[in-house]
């Protein structure tokens, strides 16, 4: 459930950014954030569908603009239809989607454009999302988007609902300024939720400094990483880039697949709600 002190005016809602620890690490919250912020705190329509909280499935992955159409068939062997499907570097256009997550909902974030041909990150969803809102960071050498996408989603039986932040890290700058101020961005958003969280992308943690960098805002936000039953994760320099952090979800399962479809490896993993006095709390 929301804070109320977000149903409040702009003003309110950046008072209460400014008092999280994580957010006071950074500048004052920008538009964006804010407006996000302030999107999220609008009264609720839930849908007649809702994730089921004793297990939901996930697959995340970076497709690499589905420039190899293999990778279509590959998502059907790693899972046949996942509830939440957490996608880099794609696009919500194309007939695949008639295949790979039928009657889905499909929400988006522009990133990169070329031309006609734009992709961003796309969380295709078996049940209407409650809230959604982008954050856009741009890369410093090149210029281009990288997106984030958040989400929120309803748990059936309880009024906790779930938070999924999809993001595509900055890749190229120097330093960690600019990747450390997109994850702070999104850390604004993931501090003002009270339920389960699902934080998870293609973080671009190719070296010690910038993997140190996440660790320490996911730490500072409850979050932690899974651990994999298999690990095939793309790795570069010996990091690996891809991750899956969580808040108030255990585990059922988390394996990674080793695939030629794109320069990434999708990591499929079953979730359910961790059991507490709030989360079990039933609708009436």
């Amino acid at each position: 459930m929301r804070k109320l002190v977000l149903l409040g005016t702009s003003l309110l809602v950046v008072a209460s950014c400014s008092s999280n620890p994580v957010a006071d690490r950074g500048a004052a919250p920008s538009p964006e954030v804010i407006a996000c912020l302030e999107e999220r705190a609008r009264p609720q329509t839930v849908g007649a569908t809702a994730l089921d909280r004793t297990g939901f499935s996930i697959v995340n992955w970076n497709i690499q603009k589905g420039s190899d159409t293999g990778w279509v068939t590959d998502l059907k062997d790693v899972h046949a239809t996942p509830d939440l499907l957490i996608l880099q570097e794609a696009s919500p256009a194309g007939d695949a989607w008639d295949i790979v997550a039928p009657g889905h909902f499909r929400s988006f974030a522009e990133g990169f454009g070329f031309g006609t041909a734009t992709t961003g990150v796309v969380t295709a969803s078996s049940t209407q999302p409650l809230s959604e809102c982008r954050l856009v960071a741009l890369e410093p050498w090149l210029g281009t988007r990288k997106a984030t996408l958040i989400t929120e989603y309803a748990l059936a039986n309880t009024v906790s609902t779930l938070l999924v932040v999809n993001i595509h890290s900055i890749n190229f700058s120097f330093g960690v300024r600019h990747m450390r101020d997109q994850l702070l961005k999104a850390a604004a958003i993931i501090e003002q939720h009270e339920g389960p969280v699902l934080f998870s992308g293609d973080f671009n943690t190719w070296r010690e400094g910038r993997a140190r960098v996440v660790h320490d805002i996911v730490s500072e936000l409850g979050l932690v990483a899974l651990d994999y039953d298999t690990d095939h994760r793309k790795k570069m320099f010996g990091w690996t880039l891809d991750h899956i952090y969580v808040r108030g979800l255990d585990t059922v399962y988390a394996t990674s697949v080793d695939l030629d479809s794109s320069d990434h490896n999708p990591m499929a993993v079953k979730f359910r709600l961790r059991p507490s006095a709030d989360d079990l709390k039933v609708v009436l």
